[in-house]
């Protein structure tokens, strides 16, 4: 979890991967895959599920939810927001 409301994310990118994307708690760090995304805004999609993350674990929800719930409340985030981002 997220020491403190001063900690920041680092958001890493990579070429090759197997995931789209990943959030690691215990560095505060995103890497996103940039071969596994085919447009400039499923990319963006991605970078902000995994900051999501990062705001979930910052905040302690994610310590109250599986990894199934966090994934279904990222996407319904997502979801209700999508035409209001980009």
């Amino acid at each position: 979890m997220a020491d403190n409301m001063t900690d920041s994310c680092t958001v890493d990118f990579r070429l090759f991967g197997e995931n789209r994307g990943i959030y690691y708690d215990e560095t505060n760090r995103c890497l996103i895959y940039l071969t596994n995304h085919e447009t400039l805004s499923d990319l963006y999609s991605t970078i902000q599920h995994e900051i999501i993350h990062f705001c979930l674990a910052k905040m302690g929800l994610n310590d109250d939810m599986d990894e199934e719930q966090e994934e279904k409340l990222i996407f319904f985030t997502a979801w209700a927001t999508q035409d209001c981002l980009f």
